[in-house]
């Protein structure tokens, strides 16, 4: 192998461990420094033959209508401005601290909202949209997937950075942090 073909291979070799660095990271990066929101979860399918043991989450953010949120939606939603595949952003708090008003925006978030988190309009029928946020998996040790499955009630810490990418922090499972 001639030297100028083995640096290359190296080069390719260290691109690859820089871009899998890279990627844990900046998942590493939002749980040391993102804010915290808990997040109301209902579990679904424990278990996957290929994937291993995990919980599907859907919380209660995940599915919207007009009736939930503030009027800025029922418009968005009414006019048709949002569909499948559109990147919106949901306020999670808002400067004068109101709670779970739902502000939901396209494009940018609003200037009042305080806390918000970005997903992607996964479907739409009439005037719901069902929005996927990143955080609809979590992997579990094997064997412990019936415990989750059985909780009364389920609620995930997430760590959000200033961009509105959510990384999962924690499960709470009956009121305490779970530990497998």
């Amino acid at each position: 192998m001639s030297s100028k073909l083995k640096r290359l291979f190296i080069l390719v070799i260290a691109i690859q461990i820089v871009f899998l660095l890279g990627l844990v990271g900046y998942r590493e990066t939002i749980l040391a420094f993102g804010r915290t929101a808990v997040l109301q979860t209902v579990p679904v399918d424990p278990r996957d033959l290929f994937k291993g043991e995990y919980v599907t989450l859907r919380y209660e953010i995940s599915t919207l209508d007009s009736t939930q949120v503030n009027q800025n939606l029922a418009k968005f939603l009414l006019l048709g401005d949002i569909n499948t595949g559109d990147t919106v952003y949901v306020g999670l708090s808002n400067i004068d601290g109101d709670e779970f008003s739902l502000d939901v925006q396209t494009g940018e978030p609003s200037d009042r909202t305080d806390l918000f988190i970005k997903g992607q309009v996964a479907s739409r029928k009439g005037d719901v949209i069902t929005v996927d946020y990143g955080v609809e998996q979590y992997f579990l040790p094997e064997g412990s997937g019936l415990e989750i499955e059985q909780a009364l009630e389920l609620e995930v810490r997430v760590k959000i950075n200033r961009a509105g990418t959510a990384a999962i922090d924690a499960l709470i499972v009956d009121g305490e942090d779970w530990a497998p």
